[in-house]
């Protein structure tokens, strides 16, 4: 389910953690991101995930996808290389 459970309130950790597993799916397969250090990887998609839950959103298919975005925005730039 792309979505909080219904009926179950869940913690910001919690939504986190199941965004951070969809998200790493497709980011420790994606050839763009991976010739990067699996624990920099790590560490940059939590702080995204952690970031962007700060705005309310609870879907957890949106933030994966939102901090994926994010992640290649920042690797791709000039000055993060």
């Amino acid at each position: 389910m792309d979505q909080v459970i219904s009926g179950q309130v869940q913690t910001p950790e919690a939504i986190v953690s199941i965004a951070f597993e969809k998200a790493w799916r497709f980011v420790e397969k994606d050839p763009v991101l991976a010739h990067h250090l699996k624990t920099f990887l790590h560490h940059r998609l939590r702080a995204l995930l952690e970031c962007s839950i700060r705005t309310g959103e609870r879907n957890t298919l949106h933030l994966a996808n939102e901090a994926i975005r994010n992640l290649r925005a920042e690797l791709a730039s000039p000055s993060k290389q």
